[in-house]
């Protein structure tokens, strides 16, 4: 059983699961990591590319329990989202509340463990700017 981290600076987090919106899954995040830098920024990969940059905040409640809260700069074209998570570390899950403009967007309801952290850019094809989707 893994206990709740003191922190999650330098540790990445892969998420695999559903989100349930009314504009269905959002699929291309089915399965992404999200790598923690500092102790209130991180970045999100998917297949390889960087697909978002966030701030958070994170307090381990006990042994078994977490809260996350993101504050992605752009997520699914959205300005102004907030992501409210509880992870649980006996059962290696994560279930988010995501809000868009203070109102409901997405559940989101996935399994977590740590894995190695990938790279923060992945370059385009004849571009020295790194890719961000």
């Amino acid at each position: 059983m893994t206990i709740a981290y003191e922190s999650l600076t330098g540790k990445s987090i892969e998420w695999t699961g559903v989100h349930h919106s009314e504009q269905g899954d959002f699929t291309e995040l089915s399965t992404h990591t999200v790598s923690y830098e500092t102790d209130t920024t991180c970045y999100v990969t998917s297949g390889g590319k960087l697909v978002g940059e966030a701030t958070y905040t994170y307090r381990k409640m006990d042994d078994v329990m977490a809260i996350l809260v993101y504050r992605p700069g752009i997520y699914q074209g959205r300005a102004n989202v907030v992501l409210y998570a509880m992870l649980n570390f006996t059962d290696m899950t994560d279930r988010a509340v995501i809000l868009a403009d203070e109102q409901p967007l997405a559940v989101a309801n996935g399994k977590i463990r740590e894995v190695p952290t990938p790279p923060r850019f992945v370059s385009n094809p004849g571009s020295t700017q790194p890719s961000v989707n």
